[in-house]
């Protein structure tokens, strides 16, 4: 009887002890999961800015700024959108670029680097010279770009008297080449490659 009588209080105490739980299941639960997953969000995106972004420096203070968004899926997309506003409005300025080795340039380089409307008929040995002097990046924002993908600009505009020479042009990439030329903020940060990028460590 005694025994009995211990395992009903036992055994009572146990289920009180695990209504709260019962009833909390779905919060507790959820909260652990989605802490998680923002934090393997959080890494990835900080990740993928330095491999790709190296050359500009991320706030990343638009974390704590959201932690009292309850939705997991508005939080990340929030903090998306920070990030490519920030990497639109990064201040960068066009300055005169490195140069080559003479034993590097060919002949009639001096010559055809003279300001002209038309594109000299050696641009694409120039491009490639410029490129390969940046490393194979883009000069604003440090992302690995291929020949093929590279867009150029120039320091002083040909238009206003700039040359063709090394030292005027400018690498960049396909985001960079759109932001420097933008002349609608809303509508170039909507078509930049970036946004498809880092939308997809957003969860669904």
């Amino acid at each position: 009887m005694r025994l009995e009588l211990d395992f009903i209080i036992y055994g009572s105490l146990l289920i009180a002890a695990l209504i709260p739980l019962y009833i909390y299941r779905k919060k507790i639960f959820t909260f652990k999961y989605s802490d998680n997953g923002f934090s393997f969000f959080i890494k990835d995106l900080k990740l993928h800015m330095a491999k790709h972004h190296p050359k500009i420096k991320f706030d990343y203070s638009i974390i704590e700024k959201t932690q009292n968004e309850q939705d997991l899926k508005v939080r990340e997309t929030l903090i998306v959108e920070n990030i490519i506003e920030q990497f639109f409005n990064y201040d960068y300025k066009k300055k005169t670029q490195g140069s080559v080795s003479n034993d590097k340039l060919w002949i009639n380089y001096i010559e055809k680097s003279n300001s002209n409307p038309k594109y000299p008929n050696d641009w694409s040995q120039r491009k490639d010279a410029a490129w390969r002097r940046d490393e194979k990046s883009c000069n604003r924002c440090g992302n690995k770009i291929s020949l093929e993908a590279t867009y150029t600009s120039f320091v002083n505009e040909i238009k206003d008297g700039g040359g063709y020479n090394i030292e005027n042009i400018i690498i960049l990439c396909s985001d960079c080449n759109k932001i420097i030329n933008s002349t609608n903020p809303k509508n170039t940060i909507f078509s930049l490659s970036l946004n498809d990028s880092l939308m997809m460590y957003v969860k669904s």
